[in-house]
């Protein structure tokens, strides 16, 4: 039997904030939009003109520790605020917001920097978008697509959605007609086949009825079969794809096709409301963003305050089904707007947005929070490393594997609350004693170090 060394100190919980991303004084101003290299640098824009003290207009680049990456940099940045950050495979950076200049060069609304945060100058957009680009996204063969305010592209007609070339050049091949009839393009989402999601403030795509949502054929023409009947009743201001391509969506809406979903919702892949996913009232207010899991679990962030009746300030995550992920717990939250999430190869997620701290710890607009789920295996499971029986368990549960010594046991209940933690100092047994816990769900995290995993058991 493992001899144990109990211990009640705090552990990380999923939702809680990671204190080994510092960030110091964090960013002056509001951080909009974020975006993750391939080495989990963290690509940040917004309207800041200071990271922890140090000049960076509108666009920097963080350490995995959040401390500003000296070796990127950007000049006197953009003109003003940067609004979507995209990274191409080759490591390059698309930027596009409000700025008429980059470091010094003109450059309207949408430009190119190379991986040490020049400028690059092979892209080039002439005269560019007359009007705000607030989202891009790249195509698996390097083109681009910008949605925004604009309604010309270098001098040629393009309502709120365009595609350009990998130099910058509009691509004439992709042509929407008149485009959306509304004030902007929000969100656009790629397809695994290349057609494109758009969501925003719109009625009509090219003189077709279509409120907010919308899907285009890969040439820019709209795609008749993804038919969402009366669409958003309100602005869709996030698209994210599922790995098994329904869609969701988060805005300011109510309703879609009639039925009642408060600013989120899935879609079927033909645009049909996904009846299954049910938020029940959903969340008070706007969601500004989403970002989906490994998992498929889904993170949203943006200006509620509640979610389906549960206290949730500004951040939450759902489960596959639409519900309130109890276990991974924000505490207070952030106590401003969470405008943009994105999720690093470890499950990390990083939020960013006008928030100035977050479950009453400072932090500037910047933040990492833990929120790995992926290894969490399902109910009698055993990954040939570790065993957990038995499961359902009425009280006792035993803990097998090989090599225990050292090894972190934890304990979470559904609503993430740590209830124990103990350190094994030897053997390869353990019994964890839950008689006196609620009938329930919890997860038992198990770190070894250079293994880590997490496990899903049920107490009767």
């Amino acid at each position: 039997m493992a001899v144990i060394a109990l211990a009640f100190t705090n552990f990380a919980q999923f939702g809680s904030l990671d204190t080994t991303f510092n960030a110091g004084t964090g960013a002056n101003s509001t951080v909009i939009t974020t975006s993750i290299q391939s080495d989990d640098k963290v690509i940040i824009g917004g309207d800041f003109d200071l990271y922890n003290g140090t000049v960076q207009n509108r666009i920097a680049r963080l350490n995995v520790d959040g401390t500003l990456d000296s070796s990127f940099d950007p000049g006197s940045g953009a003109s003003d605020n940067v609004f979507t950050i995209s990274i191409q495979s080759d490591g390059k950076i698309i930027i596009g917001g409000y700025f008429t200049s980059y470091n010094g060069t003109a450059r309207d609304r949408i430009a190119r920097l190379n991986v040490d945060g020049t400028l690059d100058a092979t892209f080039n957009p002439g005269t560019g978008a007359n009007g705000g680009v607030v989202t891009t996204s790249i195509q698996s063969d390097g083109k681009i697509i910008i949605g925004g305010e604009f309604t010309s592209y270098n001098g040629t007609a393009r309502d709120h959605i365009a595609r350009l070339n990998v130099d910058g050049t509009l691509d004439s091949t992709f042509d929407p007609g008149t485009g959306t009839d509304g004030n902007v393009v929000y969100a656009t989402s790629i397809q695994s086949d290349g057609q494109l999601i758009i969501g925003g403030n719109f009625t009509t795509y090219n003189g077709t009825a279509r409120n907010n949502i919308a899907r285009l054929n890969v040439d820019g023409t709209l795609d008749s079969s993804f038919d969402p009947g009366t669409g958003a009743n309100d602005i869709v201001r996030t698209t994210s794809i599922q790995s098994d391509g329904q869609l969701i969506i988060g805005g300011d809406f109510n309703l879609y096709n009639g039925t009642a979903r408060n600013r989120i919702a899935r879609l079927n892949v033909d645009g049909t409301l996904d009846s299954s996913f049910d938020p029940g009232t959903g969340a008070n207010s706007l969601v500004l963003t989403t970002s989906i899991q490994s998992d498929d679990k889904i993170i949203i962030g943006g200006q509620f305050t509640a979610y389906n009746g549960a206290a949730r300030n500004k951040i939450a995550r759902l489960n596959a089904d639409g519900t309130l992920d109890a276990t991974f717990n924000p505490g207070t939250g952030a106590n401003a707007d969470v405008s943009t999430t994105s999720i690093q190869s470890d499950g990390q997620l990083i939020i960013g947005g006008a928030f100035t701290t977050y479950n009453g710890t400072a932090r500037n607009r910047i933040a990492r929070l833990q929120s790995i789920t992926t290894g969490i295996n399902d109910l009698n499971s055993a990954d040939g490393h570790i065993k957990l029986f038995p499961n359902p368990t009425r009280g006792a549960l035993t803990l097998q594997a090989d090599g225990l010594s050292g090894t972190v046991v934890g304990v979470y209940n559904s609503t993430g609350e740590l209830i124990i933690r103990q350190n094994i100092v030897s053997g390869n047994s353990l019994v964890l004693d839950l008689s006196d816990q609620a009938s329930g769900l919890y997860i038992i995290e198990v770190d070894q170090g250079s293994y880590f995993n997490r496990f899903k058991v049920s107490k009767q």
